[in-house]
């Protein structure tokens, strides 16, 4: 009982301590549903793991699956259901509940496992616990310490979590259908904010962000568990969570940052949870041909695209390569590898043509030119300024390409580029290579394909498909080089890593949050965004006095380019629907989104300028219940805002009967 009980106990103490730090209502009502939501999320995934003929004991194996596989339930049953995420999460724990106490099986705790996840769990408080205090800063200061994405994820979280938003479509478009996104990772968050009766911004920064990190750090514990025994496990979660990025030094390009990257868009860590589990599993079916564990790899492999879909462009083509190589026999193994790396470039080609031909995929010209230009431009101070410059002036595309790639290599993995090859010929001559080693090996020649081929996505930022999911190739480069290295070490290592990691711990808790801010020059304006005076005293009025189903419109809206407008402030401030959101983002999608966008842009731009008679009718007409005004001044038809329902600091609401 005890070895159930204990990890969701770490757990919940962990997710209580940084909800405290975001600010809590009701410790009790806190505490009840953390622990009810880690006690669920374990007791999943071990149902699971057992399904997948994986040991009971591993507790971080459990957890990453179980929170992969919740987030994913959550996930699906709001697509097809009218409920929100606490209603799915409801059932879901019904069911795990029951499925636990029917089919409880008694294991023998295995506390090198215990020890491995506690620490987990500990470094995801060191690196999650200013983060998580993002709330309090926004309500006493009125800016966000946080990348400014956070407005949009928090939003995203009420789409699915608050009933304010239920039924209402996009959250930034209301009554439409939201475009594709990876939207699994938001399930678990969601469902907290739901029980918590919460906006979705403070959830997601003391909720989403370390949910996600602690799924990652106990994906990397079992893939190194699987790599190097026990002490590969520890290793593993050092390479990850304790050794610098290599932003830290060399090169120094702030734009590949492990730990910045992986907080600034935290969805990544549930791929990488879920790749490294992918890959543990299929290590599993490589030595010991268990069917289940290749059908678990397969899926998880697959589900990276409903949590990061750019991590999946890099995952699924190195996965499939790697199980290739995984299942054929011995005497084969060579062939099989050549002929995996020549169907992957060719395929790498050949994507890149089709994608072409396609105009209706809104992709454009491959992005390599743009990205490194992009990459080793626009993001200083580095250690190399104007090194690319210089390049170009040689007027040779084939110079210029070919060392823009290297760079970008050494930019991203630093130390890596050395360490894991001389790691590996090292395994080589002690004979410790293993057929899933090779996996790591595919991701790089992965990466470098979509550094050549990826095309420019939609919304025109060339490093999209390239930087995005170097996190998954840093991570496993990282981890197979110590994995290697604990493979050639005659002495057990599990007591000095363990130790290590300890003592370790209290300076990465006082670092982690400047190696997790951006280290380039124009990161300062999005890792600081203001919040308009008065925006968080009208967000708590709408959530206390707006009906379920009511939506809101801001005035002042433009085509012009932001990364966040008003109103997705005020959705994830408020867990309200908006009627129009960053019309700039909307009118490049597709065409009719581009319309309606275009056709609601026009309609509030006339009510600016009606008078105020036709302005409320204008308003009723579209459905709009509340109208919201930004400045000193109201609108034209009330400058000195006195027909308002609330006003707080530069912010005015108006109620429309």
């Amino acid at each position: 009982m005890g070895a159930r009980l204990l990890p969701a106990l770490l757990v919940a103490v962990l997710l209580v301590y940084l909800q405290s730090r975001s600010g809590v209502d009701s410790w009790a009502v806190t505490a009840a549903v953390m622990a009810v939501l880690a006690y669920v999320t374990l007791a999943g995934g071990r149902l699971l793991a057992a399904l997948a003929g994986e040991r009971e004991g591993d507790p971080s194996t459990a957890w990453a699956l179980g929170l992969l596989a919740l987030c994913l339930a959550i996930y699906g049953l709001t697509l097809v259901l009218p409920v929100t995420a606490r209603g799915a999460f409801g059932a879901v724990a019904v069911v795990t509940i029951a499925a636990e106490i029917f089919l409880r099986k008694k294991s023998p705790p295995d506390w090198r496992a215990l020890t491995a996840f506690a620490l987990a769990v500990a470094l995801t408080a060191a690196w999650c616990m200013e983060p998580a205090g993002a709330w309090q800063v926004v309500r006493s200061q009125g800016v966000l310490p946080l990348w400014s994405d956070y407005y949009f994820h928090g939003g995203i979280i009420s789409q699915f979590g608050d009933e304010r938003a239920l039924g209402r479509g996009s959250i930034y478009l209301a009554d439409h259908p939201p475009s594709f996104y990876h939207f699994a990772s938001y399930g678990a968050a969601a469902a907290v904010a739901g029980l918590l009766g919460a906006p979705g911004l403070p959830v997601a920064a003391s909720a989403w962000l370390p949910l996600g990190f602690l799924a990652m750090l106990a994906g990397a514990c079992a893939l190194g568990t699987r790599l190097a025994g026990a002490a590969g496990g520890i290793a593993a979660l050092a390479a990850v969570a304790l050794l610098p990025d290599a932003s830290n030094y060399g090169l120094r390009n702030g734009w590949f940052s492990f730990h910045w990257t992986l907080m600034a868009h935290a969805g990544a860590a549930y791929a990488l949870g879920a790749a490294f589990l992918s890959l543990a599993f299929l290590d599993r079916w490589g030595t010991e041909r268990l069917r289940p564990a290749l059908i678990a790899s397969a899926l998880l492999a697959a589900s990276t695209l409903l949590f990061r879909a750019q991590i999946f462009a890099l995952f699924m083509p190195a996965w499939m390569a790697a199980a290739a190589l995984c299942s054929v026999r011995q005497d084969r193994r060579r062939l099989a590898a050549w002929l995996t790396i020549a169907a992957l470039g060719a395929g790498a080609a050949g994507m890149s043509f089709a994608l072409a031909q396609l105009g209706h995929w809104r992709l454009g010209e491959p992005a390599l030119a743009h990205f490194l230009v992009y990459v080793h431009t626009a993001h200083e101070p580095t250690a190399y300024p104007g090194a690319f410059a210089a390049l170009q002036s040689y007027d040779n595309d084939v110079l210029t390409l070919g060392a823009g790639i290297a760079l970008a290599v050494v930019a991203a993995l630093g130390a890596f580029v050395p360490l894991l090859p001389v790691a590996a010929l090292l395994a080589r001559e002690k004979g410790a290579l293993r057929p899933i080693d090779s996996a790591c090996g595919y991701l790089l020649l992965c990466w470098l394909l979509l550094m050549l081929f990826a095309p420019t996505p939609w919304h025109g930022d060339p490093s999209d498909l390239i930087q995005r999911p170097f996190v998954l190739l840093y991570a496993a480069c990282a981890i197979w080089t110590v994995c290697f290295l604990i493979r050639l070490s005659p002495k057990p290592l599990w007591p000095v890593l363990v130790g290590g990691a300890i003592l370790a711990l209290p300076a990465i808790a006082a670092t982690a949050d400047q190696m997790a801010r951006p280290k380039f020059r124009w990161g300062a304006f999005d890792a600081a965004a203001k919040v308009p005076p008065g925006l968080v005293k009208a967000a708590e009025h709408l959530r206390r006095h707006a009906a379920p189903g009511d939506i809101f419109a801001v005035a002042g809206l433009t085509t012009g380019y932001a990364t966040f407008d008003l109103p997705v402030q005020l959705c994830a401030l408020s867990g309200m629907p908006s009627y129009l959101s960053r019309p700039y983002f909307e009118m490049i999608k597709d065409a009719p989104r581009k319309q309606l966008a275009a056709a609601r842009l026009a309609a509030l731009q006339e009510i600016e300028s009606a008078e105020y008679g036709s302005a409320v009718q204008s308003l009723r007409s579209l459905g709009v219940r509340w109208y919201v005004v930004a400045g000193e001044r109201g609108p034209r038809w009330d400058p000195d805002r006195g027909r308002a329902a609330f006003r707080a600091g530069t912010v005015s609401l108006y109620r429309i009967p």
